[in-house]
């Protein structure tokens, strides 16, 4: 197999071109799904082949699973705003961490980020994440979501403790019914 290296215009990343092979089947969902979506299909490949690499490698190996958000909101329903507060500050302390070191092998804020953004927000599709960083070296992330203020509870309690007990940052939370934003203090 032959590969090609062809460098970005901005020489900071490269590709290589690869030629596969699809069934047709396949290549028709692919072809109408990137007509829909109005890219190209290898651009769609892209996208699916970095979701795989970045989140589904790992799905089955940190215990994962995939849930229909009706379900997950009927069941954060269920409990109460302090419970799911508490619930989300036990599974912030072994979880967040621990799926952390599997997946990047390392705890750093850049790691914790990235988790955040990616794993619970991104392909995880809890919410959308938006971050901001401070010339004082402060930053403020927020997590948009459509689980209720049940689910605000939650995942300030997650974040809180993961971000406790990962990279030892006491952050300041506000949250609405459908957002967490979370104040990050400067790190000395």
């Amino acid at each position: 197999m032959t590969y090609m290296t062809v460098l970005a215009e901005d020489a900071r990343s490269s590709s290589i071109t690869r030629s596969f092979r699809f069934e047709s089947d396949v290549l028709n969902v692919l072809d109408e799904e990137a007509k829909r979506m109005g890219i190209s299909v290898n651009a769609l490949v892209g996208i699916i082949l970095r979701r795989y690499v970045e989140f589904a490698r790992y799905l089955s190996k940190i215990d994962m699973v995939v849930i229909n958000r009706e379900v997950l909101t009927s069941l954060i329903d269920l409990l109460g705003e302090e419970e799911l507060y508490k619930m989300g500050i036990k599974l912030g302390q072994t979880v967040l961490a621990d799926t952390i070191m599997f997946w990047k092998k390392e705890t750093t804020e850049k790691a914790v980020m990235e988790y955040i953004e990616k794993m619970v927000c991104r392909y995880g599709h809890l919410g959308t994440y938006d971050e901001r960083r401070m010339p004082g070296g402060q930053m403020a992330i927020v997590v948009r979501h459509r689980l209720g203020k049940n689910g605000s509870r939650f995942l300030e309690g997650y974040l809180h403790e993961g971000l406790k007990h990962t990279l030892g940052i006491d952050a300041i939370f506000e949250i609405t019914d459908s957002s967490v934003k979370c104040e990050i203090p400067a790190r000395r």
